[in-house]
């Protein structure tokens, strides 16, 4: 009778037992554990995050105040008219770095995927929304012509993918719920242009960024791959709050096998041209090719456009990090070349290359360099070092570069102030290293070695290699 006792009464637990545990599985499924949206990971930008203003292509600066640290790859403009309460980079290692930390996050904002929903996936005018954390993707042309609301906490971040270009005219973006502006990011394919618009957030652009109307305000970061313009413009970088935050690795793409370089002459200064040595052709604002051919490596900043007529016999890479560190050497090679000492008597300021045989050294135009008729000849041993300063541009006409004795092209550097044409008919020898455009003009012009320039590089009827 004991024994039967017991088993009812256990009986009896277990049944209740199973029915709590139904209980609670149920109070589960119809209520779920509340789960805080805080949107995607914050965005590394390592000492881009330092900056206010940073442009590829250069900054100008007109009836505006900036607070903040401003830099470019190559000049800031910085009018009567203009306030910068910061210190300015301009073509210096801070600046470089700055730069390729900023390719790099542009390329991990790239790289986030759209969300599939149609809440997420937005088009034409932004203002009147009212947006949680998350990843906002934009297709076509981003509009914002009234009030944006971004409600969310702290730690909330907000991430906008616009596929083509940002054009705000005379919209707002306020933050609401304790949001920062420091965790907006806005990346943009292309341009973005603000008219009269008061904006928050680090615009990440794929071109230019252009400010401009009077009463335009960004409380934010303004980074584009080209030039930063403002006209009527009070911007200001947001504090980053005090959130820890675990920033999300960016593979590091391998770059191509560089071409091993001649070992130059003793008592002549070796130029180390770094990572851009992998490139043939390098355009800091775009690459344009046109019945042309080119062997090697090209690269941007940017873009390359390769009309149907262009034959490229090697890899592109544009925007990468690969190609950002790979200016950021081009240009510490370009400032190393510039600042070598040249001998009086090896001024040729005036004087026309063609019909010269130079041996190797240094030689420096107080401004232009021409070689339109001749030939100009380069003899020297195969580890000679030729090395060319030309204060402003260089051009060129039905003419050549020849080497003799062997010497190597490779061992060839032209640093040119400003602009290099190399006209028609032309078979050039070299690296070329440009402080704005090369441009190769005409049919059958020729260049062996490099054209690195800090701006764009555009060939017609060229055969790069």
């Amino acid at each position: 009778m004991f024994k039967l006792f017991k088993r009812i009464k256990w009986a009896g637990f277990a049944g209740l037992a199973a029915s709590l545990l139904l209980i609670v599985l149920s109070v589960a499924a119809v209520s779920p554990t509340p789960v805080t949206a805080t949107g995607p990971a914050p965005v590394a930008l390592g000492s881009a995050g330092d900056f206010t203003v940073l442009g590829g292509a250069g900054v100008t600066c007109t009836e505006s105040t900036v607070t903040g640290v401003v830099g470019s790859l190559l000049t800031v403009t910085q009018t009567p008219t203009c306030t910068i309460d910061g210190t300015i980079h301009q073509g210096d290692a801070t600046a470089n770095q700055a730069f390729n930390d900023f390719a790099l996050a542009y390329e991990e904002l790239a790289a986030v995927s759209c969300p599939t929903d149609a809440d997420h996936n937005l088009s034409g005018d932004l203002g009147g929304k009212v947006l949680s954390p998350g990843v906002y993707c934009i297709s076509g042309v981003g509009l914002l012509t009234s009030q944006l609301t971004l409600d969310g906490p702290s730690d909330g971040v907000w991430i906008f993918k616009a596929e083509t270009s940002l054009t705000p005219i005379g919209g707002s973006v306020v933050m609401a719920g304790g949001g920062q502006p420091s965790n907006v990011y806005w990346q943009t394919g292309t341009e973005v242009s603000l008219d009269a618009t008061k904006f928050l957030g680090s615009i990440l652009a794929g071109s230019a960024i252009t400010f401009t109307g009077v009463g335009s305000s960004l409380d934010g970061r303004a980074l584009a791959k080209t030039a930063v313009t403002m006209t009527g413009t009070t911007i200001g970088a947001a504090a980053v709050p005090p959130v820890a935050v675990t920033p999300t690795p960016t593979p590091t793409p391998v770059p191509p096998t560089p071409t091993p370089e001649p070992t130059p002459t003793p008592g002549q200064a070796p130029v180390d041209l770094g990572t851009a040595a992998n490139y043939t052709v390098l355009g800091g604002a775009g690459v344009t090719c046109t019945e042309s051919t080119v062997t090697g490596v090209v690269g941007s900043l940017v873009s390359v456009t390769q009309t149907p007529t262009c034959t490229i016999d090697g890899t592109i890479l544009a925007a990468d990090a690969v190609t950002a560190q790979a200016f950021a050497d081009f240009l510490v090679a370009y400032t190393a070349l510039a600042t070598m000492p040249c001998a009086p008597a090896n001024n040729l300021t005036g004087q026309a290359l063609g019909g010269m045989t130079l041996a190797p050294d240094v030689y420096c135009f107080n401004t232009t360099a021409a070689l339109t008729t001749g030939q100009l000849t380069l003899n020297g041993p195969s580890d000679g070092i030729w090395i060319f300063q030309i204060g402003t541009g260089i051009t060129t006409g039905t003419t050549s570069v020849v080497m003799t004795g062997g010497g190597q092209p490779s061992n060839v550097y032209w640093q040119v102030g400003t602009a290099a044409t190399i006209g028609d008919s032309t078979a050039f020898q070299g690296n070329i290293l440009a402080g704005s455009a090369i441009t190769f003009t005409g049919a059958q012009s020729s260049l062996v070695g490099r054209a690195l320039a800090q701006t764009a590089v555009t060939m017609t009827g060229a055969t790069i290699e």
